[in-house]
């Protein structure tokens, strides 16, 4: 994997404090380790690391006095500090983006601080691609901090990165709608997604830092969402069943929902590719019949599948009017990569048999994903995901994605594992 690493300059002025960690976890995160850090809450420990102190601060994401009370404190440490601060996040891959966005609205200087991933979500692509494994090996604060330890000198060791964070706008149109699955008193519901005066919203905002597709892997895992538990090995089991029971249903294609996907500047437009529902002669079309459609900014999809794009089979036209293609992908490069897979199986069976996607386009921002409308007053239904958060988009009309317009130049350091 390429990755575009801090200069020698750059070095210099970003050094880490190797001796401060804070921890921000997220104790309803897909596998529920992070509850772990529970009893430590609030709390400061200084730990003994090959003859030196290492000072670990831990606060709960989900718990608002804990969370502003470790944003007040991180705030007073980089003010007096002139070195960046490690900040660990113990998640799944939205409590990355989550924390982020807490941070930039409590004024804390994203430039100061390295962002580290700590495996406790379900599927945990964001850290599986810098280094740092889908999973933790058990309770970290046994047996006098034994495992914690272990993963202090390996953040000691990591190298810091530049990591392209984007922005999705997703659009309906006048009647459309977003629906998703949220937890309440009941269990799992399905429910729209609100504006802030309580109507249905017909816009979509959020971030992503690892994937976003439309089609039936969204589906697959918008059904996973009501039946989610606690248990990450049986979320697993229940995702699986959710492709299988999918696979017998009517699941609408990428044909039937995208029109095309286009790139679009202040200069010019260009149409990337499209389906054959658009009338664009001079666009290269997507093969087949494809059951969903994927942007990746990682070289990790769907709980740790890796090297997708690299494994991917070409199109000859694509590969005729595409001869910039590279196999070799980066999370910092500003560049993204779209894929296709034409059927279930194609997806599930990728992790022991590659090869199974088609590509499609890797390109840079921004874009624009054009839906089909409906003529006929019928309701479309798509799914669709952003780093594992699914939505049905009911009279979907348009995606913009670009790269992050809050954050500097569209990016956050990350800590890689060496």
């Amino acid at each position: 994997m390429q990755y575009q690493q801090f200069s020698e300059s750059e070095q210099q002025q970003s050094t880490l404090n190797l001796g401060l960690f804070y921890l921000f976890y997220n104790s309803g995160s897909g596998s529920v380790k992070a509850n772990q850090f529970c009893i430590l809450d609030c709390a400061d420990i200084t730990l003994n690391i090959e003859g030196k102190d290492v000072q670990i601060s831990f606060f709960s994401i989900q718990n608002v006095t804990s969370r502003n009370q470790g944003y007040s404190k991180l705030k007073e440490d980089l003010r007096i500090n002139n070195k960046q601060i490690p900040i660990i996040i113990a998640g799944g891959d939205g409590s990355m983006m989550w924390v982020i966005e807490q941070m930039i609205s409590q004024n804390i200087d994203i430039n100061q601080i390295v962002i580290i991933p700590l495996p406790c979500g379900t599927g945990n692509d964001f850290s599986n691609a810098l280094g740092w494994d889908t999973d933790i090996p058990g309770n970290m604060l046994e047996n006098n901090y034994k495992i914690l330890k272990q993963y202090i000198r390996c953040w000691q060791r990591g190298h810091q990165c530049f990591f392209d964070i984007w922005d999705i706008t997703i659009q309906t149109q006048q009647d459309g709608y977003f629906q998703e699955i949220k937890k309440n008193e009941k269990g799992y519901i399905k429910q729209s997604v609100k504006d802030l005066d309580g109507m249905n919203t017909n816009s979509l905002e959020k971030k992503m830092s690892n994937y976003f597709s439309i089609g039936v892997d969204a589906r697959i895992g918008y059904g996973f969402d009501k039946n989610r538990t606690t248990n990450r090995h049986i979320n697993k089991i229940c995702y699986c069943l959710q492709g299988i029971q999918k696979m017998f249903l009517k699941n609408p294609r990428v044909n039937q929902v995208v029109q095309f996907v286009e790139h679009f500047n202040h200069k010019e437009q260009k149409t990337l590719f499209k389906t054959v529902n658009c009338q664009d002669k001079n666009a290269l079309t997507v093969p087949g019949n494809p059951a969903t459609l994927v942007c990746l900014n990682i070289n990790s999809y769907a709980a740790g599948i890796t090297d997708i794009w690299k494994n991917a089979k070409t199109p000859q036209e694509f590969l005729q009017k595409n001869k910039l293609y590279s196999e070799k992908t980066s999370f910092s490069d500003g560049l993204l990569e779209f894929i296709s897979f034409d059927s279930i199986v194609g997806i599930g069976s990728e992790r022991v048999l590659s090869g199974n996607a088609t590509r499609l386009a890797q390109t840079n921002g921004p874009l624009y994903i054009k839906f089909q409308e409906s003529n006929d007053n019928t309701t479309v239904n798509s799914y669709i995901q952003i780093d594992g958060q699914f939505f049905c988009v009911v009279n979907p009309l348009s995606v913009e994605i670009q790269p992050c317009r809050i954050l500097p130049q569209g990016k956050i350091k990350i800590l890689m594992k060496n």
